[in-house]
């Protein structure tokens, strides 16, 4: 939260010692303060778990729901900008960003990046609702744009900004763990054992939360449209991302597939039943498939790479082996036709104008069927879909809406998948 220079006071028993009188008086009233200012999170608040720290400088928080607190800094902040840093440390355990960096393969020497990416997403919500933070990280002083979700941010700094420094937030932040923190998982069946909150509970905390989080939508409580679309996410899982996209392109590979077409060179089977009249054969054609590529900067290159693997493997099992790819940002590459994922190259890195690279796919000869579009959606979209072609767009994120026109299929790979 705020600079500081760390001091280890390794706890000689995993017992947490209580807060004395004083400090319990003045945690209590912040508390109670962070759950009025956000009601929706306060069975979150109210399970966070305070272990001293003196001398740490701020607070952090570990994976299990431990707030370790410096009280003497906590008096110098006051109750108000207290109850700020108890919601901002409540905000990294309730959106699970401990298990995000581990499912999205944060590597140690990027646990720092990742806490920063965290606290952008987390203090733009707070600062937005007029929370007093002390010396707060926004996504503007990380050269960041407002509103994106933490492995948005992340990935940007990974790229642009390897050099950010920042403190750890602790473990339950998905940063580098503190000196001191209590290396135990709570036994809730030990009386004598280490306090805070399991996996178990956690996950339930969350769930609560996310109903309260719901519920709020509409009231004057007002929650943040990251937080509503966290909520929402955990309450209704979204279908994975492969499924949906086999979904649409098997659809339409189908509805191709599926259609005899007349082959004057192939005989009819009927012919030697009815010499006298002439007729054609027939035969199923085989999908003429291009991918564009949205390859600016705002682009993740690994999900980029799954999607396009999806894609492949999914046209192979329906013997489509040949796939045309253009790459785009601005302007278009020359079409690329590919057997192998290896053998495509991405350029790009620019600003977006994907209708360039769609036009390009629909021009190539023979003129393809399909068209499937990857691209964060930060694009201006053709009105419709190019003449005699399905367009399914694939967008990355929750950066931008889903395009809609004639001819048009489109479909969401969220982030946190």
């Amino acid at each position: 939260m705020t600079s500081h220079t760390m001091t280890s006071h390794k706890l000689a028993s995993t017992r947490i010692p209580p807060l004395s009188p004083e400090d319990a008086e003045f945690f209590s009233a912040a508390r109670l303060r962070a759950a009025m200012l956000q009601p929706y999170l306060a069975s979150a608040v109210f399970s966070l778990v305070p272990v001293v720290q003196p001398e740490y400088g701020t607070f952090g928080v570990d994976r299990w729901w431990r707030v370790y607190v410096d009280m003497n800094r906590a008096r110098e902040w006051g109750v108000a900008a207290t109850a700020a840093v108890i919601l901002h440390e409540a905000h990294h355990v309730v959106r699970d960003h401990h298990g995000r960096a581990d499912r999205i393969g944060v590597q140690q020497d990027q646990a720092r990046l990742w806490n920063l990416a965290g606290d952008a997403a987390i203090n733009d919500d707070l600062v937005e609702d007029g929370l007093p933070l002390p010396s707060p990280v926004l996504p503007k002083h990380l050269g960041l744009q407002t509103g994106q979700l933490e492995e948005t941010y992340f990935r940007q700094l990974v790229r642009h900004a390897e050099n950010e420094q920042c403190e750890s937030c602790g473990s339950g932040s998905g940063g580098t763990p503190l000196e001191t923190e209590i290396d135990q998982e709570p036994d809730p069946s030990n009386p004598q054992g280490s306090q805070g909150v399991d996996q178990v509970e956690a996950q339930a905390i969350r769930r609560a939360v996310a109903h309260d989080v719901v519920a709020a939508q509409g009231s004057n409580q007002n929650p943040s449209p990251g937080l509503v679309l966290w909520a929402q996410d955990l309450l209704n899982p979204q279908v994975p991302w492969q499924n949906l996209l086999r979904s649409a392109l098997g659809s339409s590979v189908r509805a191709i597939t599926s259609r005899p077409h007349a082959d004057w060179a192939r005989a009819d089977r009927r012919a030697d039943s009815q010499p006298e009249f002439l007729r054609p054969g027939s035969r199923h054609h085989r999908p003429q498939v291009a991918v564009v590529i949205d390859t600016s900067a705002s682009m993740s290159v690994p999900l980029l790479n799954a999607a396009v693997t999806e894609i492949n493997a999914m046209l192979q099992r329906c013997g489509v082996h040949d796939l045309l790819v253009v790459v785009c940002d601005s302007a278009a590459t020359p079409p690329q036709r590919v057997r192998r994922i290896g053998q495509l190259t991405l350029r790009g890195g620019g600003g977006t104008d994907l209708r360039v690279g769609i036009a390009s796919a629909a021009a190539c000869r023979p003129s393809p069927n399909i068209i499937v579009v990857l691209t964060d959606g930060l694009t201006p979209w053709p009105e419709s879909a190019p003449p005699k072609t399905q367009l399914i767009a694939v967008v990355i994120g929750n950066q931008a809406p889903l395009p809609e026109g004639a001819g048009i299929t489109s479909l969401r790979i969220r982030e946190l998948e």
